[in-house]
């Protein structure tokens, strides 16, 4: 294999991790979260909890543009069924990510606020976009015959 394709896939590997390896430190966070009365507390881990998800955000974007080179000069067609689901997939994550924390992240110092409801918010959605991304994972390394 050509070093060139072998370090795209080397990047897109370690955007891998780091588009899903911020939501395992952030589920204990979310559990600090929802123990916490203290809102200079809460507000902190509201921050850091926002901290990883933009870690998570920019890693997807270099996974999306470093799969797709990958794709581009690697030996699998793009119409292979483990590639097809994995692009559903991953336009399924990437609008559901936009849609899951923002609009939850935003009501923090809002009259609309409440804590236990905005971390169940906020643990919801990292369960679902965790789950989403380890089916892709599994995907790209097993790299199944669906049909």
């Amino acid at each position: 294999m050509p070093m060139l394709y072998l370090t795209i896939i080397y990047i897109h590997v370690l955007s891998a991790i780091l588009s899903i390896g911020p939501f395992f430190v952030l589920f204990p966070v979310l559990k600090k979260m929802e123990k916490t009365s203290n809102m200079d507390m809460f507000r902190a881990y509201a921050h850091a909890f926002q901290s990883g998800i933009t870690v998570v955000k920019h890693a997807g974007h270099v996974l999306i543009v470093f799969g797709l080179l990958a794709m581009w000069l690697g030996p699998y067609n793009w119409d292979t069924p483990w590639i097809l689901t994995t692009m559903i997939l991953l336009v399924a994550s990437v609008v559901y990510l936009a849609r899951a924390f923002k609009p939850t992240m935003r009501t923090l110092d809002t009259p609309q606020f409440q804590q236990q409801k905005f971390v169940r918010n906020l643990r919801r959605g990292a369960i679902i976009y965790t789950i989403l991304l380890c089916i892709m994972l599994w995907l790209m390394v097993t790299k199944p015959i669906l049909w």
